[in-house]
């Protein structure tokens, strides 16, 4: 396997400062706005007192959800503005617009909002059970999901031994470097939206509902993206819609930039679970039944809930056959601050209860954990827990592999008194969107060669940081035969580059790759039919190679005289590739079904040292490895997992943003505990190319997979070292003692 790679092209920009965020951007007249939150949990809005703040100097005005030009808020969705009832504390009640930030910040102060403060539910499960507190409708069911194979009774009946444990995690932010920011501009009669996005053409429409626009009067543009992790997508909504507001109000530019304090007050989280596993199985390991209970936090609004479950609820039995599977998750309303998608999409809960569990029982069975994992893994062929028939499966060989280059050996003491352990997990993960997906899974992307022989590439794919756009110009330049350099991804602006869905569930190389193919081969075979009238060569024949057209082993022009050649003839050299995923379905009837039209596999080893006076987990090597197919960039590939691997050690060990009576207690990064390059320091990468993936580059997608595998790794080294097994997340300091002292009662006893 090769392990070449290639730079991106915003590699420069960024490390120069050069790159124009949307910050970073001001217009004339431009005016600054911010945000008037409610500090309760659930209050009636009663009135909007803002005289006082429009006295203030430069105040141009001060709005509220009667202002919002369009539809406010969708039924069981986020509010652009509170109107009636603020469901979370940090809900919008009102925007203050001002020449200056400090103005609009001085004016805010003053604004006066009376509220009759209302009951409130915060624990996910007793919002279900007990409806004396609904938010919306009959009850706080924001979704559910349910996967059943077999008859779970029959194979708990079956089963020698069975066990039941409960698995909990926590809420976390995206913790992107860059804030959620957008600004507005008036203009033709319509609005232009720069903000940095994961999903442009979602935002585009959004923009036109909630500002009363048709799409066409709408237009977004995106500048440099300063990080994504799952997030600047339903917070860029509620941030460029309220700029808008001002925008359209005012006939006058807008921005509004929320600080890490906003961020972390109103911003989405990562869905909290609390999962309930019940498995059985044979004293030789096999896995007889698997049971799987799960209430996920919402929040207060729906958000991106509905495909979060369903891709935990798919993947909630882990990588394994097993005849009999009973899984429902469910999401609850409550009126914390509201989940959504964060990188790993529902996947590093799952994974999380799942791999602990199978540690769990190999310890009951007296197994080795390999060994566990081994006798009830997927191969080829093998059925999934949703009755899918599963392909091109690389499980057995990404096990062998972590077996070869991660022993488990046996626990032991450090010279130092720390307690050192190793610990194992794998994954099956589903590709893109999956069935649930309201959006049709299609990519759209234009290529177009210039009459000196130049190349754009027209996605609106966005490069939040992962690479996508290098791996996209890359399979252009293969294709046209001509040097990297000649080929440029065109600035994303919604007003000429086609729709090519959301960079989110590792689409954006399968789906953006894939696409750029399609127009490129179009290109090129339209190029050599022209070259082929030019030259007498058959068109078939024709080889796009080394930045020149060749037939039969003769050089005929280079890339740049057919490319002139066609600009003089009236032959076409642009052209757009549509990439349509593979269908995928589902049976609700029958709880069954093709969930996701491919699964990419991985595996991890986590060693850790723990101290125990302080409690500190310290990970001094961490094997990540995931198969994806073809690996087109080396380097990025190995990037990509370590950037997961970092996100999830934080998730693992320290992260943790959690209200109390609804009022989120962390407000920026001196509490809110992130990873730093000194805590993965012992992370290895290791991109595999064992089954190339069913599309035709043959790519997997990992920047989601890479964040699921550390926690369960890490708690099962925890418990070969310490004997005690911690089953919440985060595994802060404090776990960790508690766990130590534990472990030196149980020695002493």
């Amino acid at each position: 396997m090769e392990k070449t790679g290639f730079c991106r092209a915003d590699v420069l920009e960024k490390l120069t400062g050069a790159a124009k965020y949307a910050d970073d951007l001001c217009f004339p007249r431009m005016l600054h706005a911010v945000t008037v939150r409610s500090p309760h949990p659930r209050a009636r809005i009663l009135s909007v007192d803002a005289a006082e703040a429009l006295r203030m100097p430069g105040v141009a005005g001060v709005y509220t959800a009667k202002d919002v030009p369009g539809v406010n808020q969708q039924p069981g969705d986020k509010p652009m503005l509170a109107a009636d009832v603020s469901n979370s504390a940090g809900d919008g009640v009102a925007v203050v617009a001002a020449e200056t930030r400090a103005q609009a910040e001085a004016a805010a102060k003053l604004v006066k909002v009376k509220y009759d403060l209302l009951p409130t539910v915060f624990d996910p499960e007793k919002a279900l059970e007990d409806k004396t507190v609904v938010l919306y409708g009959e009850d706080n069911l924001a979704c559910e999901h349910i996967v059943r194979k077999g008859d779970v009774d029959a194979g708990f009946a079956g089963a020698d031994i069975v066990l039941e444990r409960t698995y909990t995690t926590q809420r976390i932010q995206h913790s992107a470097i860059e804030g959620d920011v957008a600004v507005a501009v008036p203009e033709h009669g319509g609005i232009t939206v720069y903000a940095p996005c994961k999903f442009p053409f979602n935002i585009k429409k959004s923009l036109a509902r909630t500002c009363g626009l048709p799409q066409n009067c709408v237009r977004v543009i995106q500048p440099a993206v300063g990080g994504s992790f799952g997030g600047k997508d339903i917070d860029i909504v509620v941030v460029a819609t309220r700029a808008a507001t001002v925008a359209l109000r005012t006939g006058r530019p807008c921005k509004m930039a929320w600080t890490r304090e906003e961020c972390m007050l109103e911003g989405t989280k990562r869905h909290p679970f609390r999962l309930v596993y019940k498995v059985g199985a044979t004293r030789d390991g096999k896995i007889t039944a698997m049971q799987i209970d799960g209430v996920a936090d919402a929040g207060a609004y729906r958000s991106r809930s509905l495909a979060t479950i369903w891709r935990a609820a798919v993947e909630a039995a882990g990588p394994y056959e097993i005849e009999n599977v009973r899984t429902h998750i469910r999401a609850a309303f409550t009126n914390n601050v509201y989940s959504d998608a964060v990188r790993g999409f529902g996947s590093p809960q799952v994974d999380f209860a799942s791999e602990s569990l199978i540690d769990e029982l190999a310890c009951e069975l007296g197994l080795d954990p390999l060994a566990l994992r081994r006798k009830n893994m997927v191969r080829e062929g093998s059925t999934g827990a949703t009755g899918q028939t599963l392909t091109r499966v690389s499980l057995p060989q990404c096990l062998e592999r972590l077996e070869r280059e991660f022993p488990l050996g046996k626990p032991e003491v450090t010279p130092e008194g720390k307690y050192r352990a190793r610990g194992i997990a794998c994954l099956h993960r589903g590709e893109s969107y999956g069935a649930a997906a309201r959006d049709a899974d299609v990519a759209g992307t234009d290529v177009r060669v210039q009459a000196d022989g130049s190349v754009n590439i027209y996605t609106s794919i966005s490069e939040v940081g992962q690479g996508t756009h290098a791996v996209m110009a890359k399979v252009c330049a293969d294709v046209l035969g001509v040097p990297l350099s000649r080929v440029t991804i065109c600035p994303v602006d919604t007003a000429y580059v086609p729709d090519s869905g959301a960079t989110a569930g590792s689409r954006g190389t399968i789906s953006g790759g894939n696409a750029v193919r399609l127009a490129a081969e179009a290109v090129r075979d339209g190029m050599a039919n022209a070259a082929a009238k030019e030259t007498g060569a058959a068109a078939e024949d024709i080889v796009f190679a080394d930045g020149k057209l060749s037939a039969n082993g003769e050089a005929l022009m280079t890339f740049g005289q057919a490319a002139e050649l066609c600009a003089l003839t009236g032959v076409r050299t642009d052209a757009h590739g549509q990439w349509v995923a593979p269908r995928t379905s589902w049976d609700f009837e029958r709880a069954q079904g093709k969930t996701y039209y491919a699964f990419s596999y991985g595996a991890a080893g986590a060693e850790v040292e723990i101290d125990p006076v302080t409690g500190k987990i310290e990970v001094t090597d961490l094997l990540c490895l995931h198969d994806i197919g073809k690996i087109v960039n080396y380097p990025e590939a190995c990037g990509q997992i370590a950037g997961g691997v970092a996100m999830a050690l934080g998730y693992t060990l320290t992260e943790q943003a959690e209200p109390e009576n609804g009022v989120l207690k962390t407000r920026n990064f001196n509490t809110y505990l992130l990873p730093t390059m000194m805590d993965t320091k012992g992370v290895r990468a290791l991109p595999l190319a064992e089954e190339q993936a069913e599309n035709p580059l043959g790519v997997h997608g990992v920047g989601e997979a890479s964040t699921a595998l550390v926690a369960p790794a890490v708690a099962n080294a925890v418990y070969r070292a310490l004997g005690v097994r911690l089953r919440e997340l985060p595994f802060t300091l404090e776990k960790v003692r508690v766990a130590v002292e534990q472990a030196r009662k149980e020695e002493k006893a």
